[in-house]
C-alpha cells in the first residue's frame, strides 16, 4: 500500500476547509440527495461526501456504510485532492500498487474500485471528494462518469451557498444583538433623562408663577426659553420612546376596525384647535388590523398634517379603498407641502428637513421613521405624494 502524500499547501487548504464550519455537522438533505443521486446513477452500493481533515476523512454524507469517519492514512479521496479538477478513478483495486492491500480493499467494506470528484472552493482547493465505490472491480460508462463530476461540481457549489447563509446569519445575528443593545441603551438612557426633564419643566413653571412680578423682562425671557428647551427635548425623548416600544409587538394580532370611529378617537387625541375640517370615511368602513399599529400610523400621519400646515383653514381628508391585495388608508392635506426631493428623506430616522411647524416648533424626525417601521412590521409599505405649498398625501398599503 502507498499511503497518500500531504499536499504541499496543507495548511492553507486545511484553513480553507475550516473555513466553511462544515466538519462535524449534521447531516443535511441537500448532500444527501447528492450522495443518493450519485449512487443510483452509478449503480454504485456505496456513496460518499468526504471531506479531509487532519489525519481522517470525515464523511457529511455516506451510503452504503456506518461509519462517520476513517483513517486519512488508508484513504482514496486522499490522493484523489492532488489532482483537483479530475475524476481520480481505480476500476479494480487488487491491481494497483496503492490500493491492492489497502486495509479497506482487504477488510470491510472491501472496496473493489473507486471513483472520485474532488470537491473544491472558490480559491482552487481541494477539500475532499464526491466519491462511489463497489465491492467488485468495475468500469463505469462515460455517462456515469458525466455525472459524477457534474455532480461533485454541485457539492462545491453547494457549501459555496451553505458558507454564504452560514455568513448572512451570523451578520444578522450580530446586527439583532447590537440593535437590541442599542435599543435598551436608548431606553435606558430616555428614562434617565425623562425623570430629571420634567423635574426642570415643573419647577421651571412654579418659578415663572411665583417670582415672575419679581424679576425683569429679561428673566423672564430666559424662563421662557428654559421652558421652551425643556418641553423641546421632552418632545425628542418621547419620540425615542415611541421609536423603540413598539419593535416587539406582535402584529399579527388583529381586529375589526370602524375606521371613521377609529380616526376620530385619534383626532381626540391630538388635543389640536378648531380651525381644521376632517373628512373621514364613511361609516361603514370596516377592516381587521392591529389597533395598536394603525394607532401609531395615523396618530402621527394626521399629527403632521395639523402640525405642517399653513393655511387660514386646514382640511385633512382620511381615505380608505381596496385592491386586489391590500388595504388602502390614505391622509391627505392641504399643508405646505414636501419638495419630492426629500421624499426619502422624510422617513429616516432623526432626519428633519429643518423647517418649524404652525407652533414654531421643531420636528424630531422620529414621527414618519415610525410610521414606515410600522408598516414595514405589517408586511406593508408607505408612499407619499406631494405638490410643494399646495398639498400633501401619505397612503398606507396594508396586506388583505
Amino acid at each position: 500500500m502507498i499511503a497518500p502524500q500531504i499536499p504541499a499547501n496543507e495548511k492553507a487548504r486545511h484553513d480553507a476547509l475550516m473555513s466553511y464550519k462544515i466538519i462535524d455537522t449534521f447531516p443535511e438533505k441537500d448532500f444527501d440527495d447528492i450522495t443518493n443521486l450519485a449512487s443510483d446513477i452509478c449503480q454504485a452500493p456505496i456513496s460518499l461526501i468526504t471531506f479531509l481533515d487532519g489525519d481522517r476523512q470525515w464523511f457529511k454524507s455516506k451510503i452504503g456504510i456506518d461509519v462517520q469517519e476513517s483513517s486519512r492514512a488508508n484513504s482514496f479521496c486522499g490522493h484523489a485532492i492532488h489532482n483537483p479538477n479530475e475524476l481520480f478513478i481505480i476500476e479494480d483495486t487488487s491491481k494497483d500498487k496503492r490500493f491492492h492491500d489497502n486495509p479497506y480493499v482487504t477488510g470491510a467494506p472491501h472496496v473493489g474500485s473507486y471513483a472520485g470528484m474532488p470537491i473544491t472552493d472558490s480559491d482552487g482547493f481541494a477539500l475532499g471528494t464526491l466519491c462511489v465505490l463497489d465491492d467488485r472491480p468495475r468500469k463505469l460508462d462515460q455517462y456515469q462518469l458525466r455525472a459524477l463530476e457534474k455532480l461533485g461540481n454541485q457539492v462545491s457549489k453547494l457549501i459555496e451557498l451553505r458558507k454564504n447563509n452560514l455568513s448572512l446569519i451570523e451578520n444578522h445575528n450580530t446586527l439583532l444583538s447590537r440593535y437590541k443593545d442599542l435599543e435598551q441603551f436608548s431606553s435606558v438612557v430616555s428614562h434617565d433623562i425623562k425623570s430629571p426633564l420634567n423635574n426642570i419643566t415643573q419647577l421651571t413653571k412654579m418659578f415663572q408663577e411665583d417670582y415672575s412680578e419679581k424679576i425683569d423682562l429679561a428673566g423672564n425671557q430666559m424662563l421662557d426659553y428654559i421652558l421652551k428647551s425643556s418641553e423641546e427635548l421632552k418632545k425628542l425623548v418621547d419620540g425615542i420612546l415611541d421609536y423603540y416600544k413598539y419593535d416587539n409587538l406582535n402584529v399579527g394580532q388583529n381586529e375589526k376596525i370602524h375606521l371613521a370611529e377609529f380616526c376620530n378617537y385619534i383626532i381626540g387625541l391630538l388635543k389640536m384647535q378648531n380651525d381644521f375640517e376632517f373628512i373621514l370615511p364613511e361609516k361603514s368602513v370596516k377592516l381587521f388590523s392591529n389597533t395598536i399599529a394603525l394607532g401609531q400610523i395615523l396618530y402621527n400621519l394626521i399629527g403632521n398634517s395639523i402640525k405642517y400646515n399653513d393655511k387660514a383653514k386646514g382640511i385633512i381628508e382620511i381615505g380608505f379603498s381596496r385592491n386586489s391585495s391590500h388595504n388602502i388608508i390614505s391622509v391627505s392635506d392641504n399643508g405646505t407641502g414636501i419638495d419630492a426631493e426629500n421624499f426619502d428623506r422624510i422617513f429616516e430616522a432623526f432626519k428633519t428637513l429643518g423647517k418649524t411647524d404652525r407652533y414654531n416648533l421643531k420636528g424630531t424626525g422620529l414621527g414618519l421613521s415610525t410610521v414606515r417601521k410600522m408598516a414595514d412590521k405589517m408586511n406593508g409599505y408607505i408612499e407619499v405624494n406631494s405638490v410643494k405649498g399646495e398639498n400633501t398625501t401619505f397612503k398606507v398599503f396594508l396586506p388583505l
